[in-house]
C-alpha cells in the first residue's frame, strides 16, 4: 500500500474519529484547557523578569513551577479515575486559581522572594493534567481501530497551542501587562476546564478504590520505561529552547528563535497527521524506540546547520517528523496498557515525565551554551534522544525478561 493512500485512508480518519459522539466539544474544551499547562510557565518568566529585571531569578520561580506540575499531575488523574473526571477537574480548577492568584498577589506586593517559590510549588501542583483527561475520553469512545488516528489530533491540537499561546502571552504582556498575560492564560484554562467538565456522557466512568489502589499511587509497570524515556524526551526541548535562544542571540538575530520554535512545532503538526494516517506494522513501543533513534540521528546536524539558516531550518522541520511518530507512540503505548480504572492516571506518566525533562534539558544546555558555544548545546539535542531510545529499549527488554 502506498503511502498517498495510507495518508488518505488517514485524513478521512480523523473525520470519522470527530464525527463520533461528543467527540467535537471535548476536543475543543481540551484545547483551551491545555493553556495553563502549555503557557503558565512563560506568563511567569514575563512576570517575574519585568517586576525584577532578572531572568535568572524568573527561572528561579519557574523550577518548582513546573516541578509541581510534574509530582501533582499523576494524582489529580489517579483522583479522575476515582471520582469521575467532572468532579475532580472543578475541584483542580477552584485549586488553581486561588493559588496562581495568591502568586500574583504575592509577586505585586513585593513579597519576600521565598515566597514566591512556595507560591509557585503549590501553582504548579494545583495545575491538573487536562490533557491525559482528554486523551481518557478516547479510549472509550474511539474503538482500538481509530486509536492511533484520535490520539495523533491529541498531538496536533496540543502543538495549535504552543503554535498560538506563546505569542499571543508574548504580545499581551507587551502591549498591556504581564499580569494581564497570565490571567488571560489562566481564564482561557478555566473556561475550557468548566466546559470540559459539564461533558459527563464522554469521560470515563468512575472506579471506585478497591484493596489494590490503597497506598502510594505508582505507575503501572508497562508503562515505566516509556515514562523514564519522556524525561529525556522532555530534555530535547528543553534543550532545543535554550539552544535555539542562544544561537538567534549570538548570531545577533533575537528574533530568529520566535520562528524555530514555531518551524518545530508545525513539523511536529504536520507528523502527527501523517502518523495517523499510516497503516504501522510496527507496535506503539517500537516506533517510539525507532523514531527516537531516527530523530537522534536527524539531530546531529543540528550543530553542523548553524551557519545557514535556511538548513538550519530545514534540519529543524525534519527534526519535528521524526520527533512527532515518538509523542504519538508513547500516549498509545501508555493507553494500551493502563490497568482497568487507571486510564486518566497512566496516560498522565509521560506528560508529567516530559514537563519533568523539559527544564533538565534546558539546564544541561544552558551550561553547553555558556560553556563553549551553541554548536555544544544542540548537541545535546541529539543526546536527549539517543537516551530516550536507549532508555525504552532496554526498558522494553526488561518487561520482556520479567514476564517470561
Amino acid at each position: 500500500m502506498s503511502v498517498a493512500t495510507e495518508t488518505g485512508q488517514g485524513v478521512r480518519a480523523y473525520g470519522q474519529v470527530l464525527r463520533l459522539p461528543g467527540a467535537r466539544s471535548f476536543v475543543a474544551a481540551g484545547i483551551l484547557a491545555r493553556f495553563p499547562r502549555a503557557t503558565l510557565s512563560l506568563g511567569i518568566i514575563l512576570l517575574v523578569s519585568a517586576t525584577t529585571g532578572s531572568f535568572a531569578s524568573a527561572g528561579l520561580v519557574v523550577a518548582p513551577l513546573v516541578g509541581g506540575m510534574a509530582i501533582a499531575a499523576p494524582l489529580w488523574s489517579s483522583r479522575m479515575d476515582r471520582f469521575g473526571q467532572a468532579r475532580v477537574i472543578l475541584v483542580s480548577l477552584g485549586c488553581l486559581v486561588l493559588a496562581a492568584s495568591a502568586f500574583l498577589a504575592l509577586v505585586l506586593t513585593g513579597a519576600p522572594f521565598w515566597t514566591w517559590l512556595v507560591a509557585a510549588f503549590v501553582t504548579g501542583a494545583a495545575t491538573p493534567d487536562l490533557t491525559s483527561a482528554v486523551r481518557a475520553r478516547w479510549t472509550v469512545l474511539a474503538p482500538p481501530s481509530q486509536r492511533t488516528a484520535a490520539l495523533a489530533l491529541e498531538t496536533i491540537a496540543d502543538q495549535m497551542v504552543f503554535i498560538a499561546g506563546p505569542p499571543a502571552i508574548t504580545a499581551i504582556a507587551a502591549a498591556i501587562d504581564p499580569a494581564v498575560a497570565m490571567l488571560g492564560s489562566l481564564g482561557l484554562g478555566v473556561i475550557g476546564g468548566v466546559w470540559l467538565a459539564a461533558q459527563r456522557g464522554t469521560q470515563p466512568p468512575p472506579t471506585p478504590r478497591g484493596p489494590q489502589r490503597r497506598g502510594l499511587v505508582l505507575p503501572p509497570a508497562g508503562v515505566i520505561p516509556i515514562a523514564v524515556a519522556c524525561i529525556a524526551l522532555g530534555g530535547v526541548f528543553g534543550a532545543f529552547d535554550v539552544s535555539l535562544v542562544g544561537w538567534a542571540e549570538l548570531s545577533e538575530r533575537p528574533w530568529l528563535a520566535g520562528p524555530a520554535f514555531s518551524a518545530l512545532a508545525v513539523a511536529i503538526a504536520i507528523g502527527s497527521v501523517i502518523t495517523g494516517a499510516r497503516s504501522w506494522r510496527l507496535t506503539p513501543a517500537a516506533r517510539y524506540i525507532g523514531f527516537a533513534a531516527l530523530a537522534a540521528v536527524v539531530a546531529v546536524g543540528l550543530p553542523f546547520a548553524q551557519g545557514s539558516v535556511p538548513v538550519l531550518f530545514g534540519v529543524i522541520l525534519l527534526l519535528g517528523l521524526a520527533v512527532s511518530p515518538v509523542m504519538v507512540s508513547g500516549i498509545l503505548v501508555a493507553s494500551a496498557r493502563a490497568p482497568q480504572g487507571r486510564v486518566t492516571e497512566t496516560l498522565a506518566y509521560p506528560t508529567a515525565a516530559m514537563s519533568l525533562g523539559v527544564p533538565i534539558g534546558g539546564v544541561i544546555a544552558g551550561a553547553a551554551l555558556d560553556a563553549t558555544g551553541p554548536a555544544a548545546a544542540l548537541v545535546t539535542i541529539a543526546v536527549s534522544l539517543a537516551l530516550a531510545a536507549g532508555i525504552a529499549a532496554a526498558g522494553e527488554w526488561v518487561l520482556r525478561i520479567a514476564r517470561g
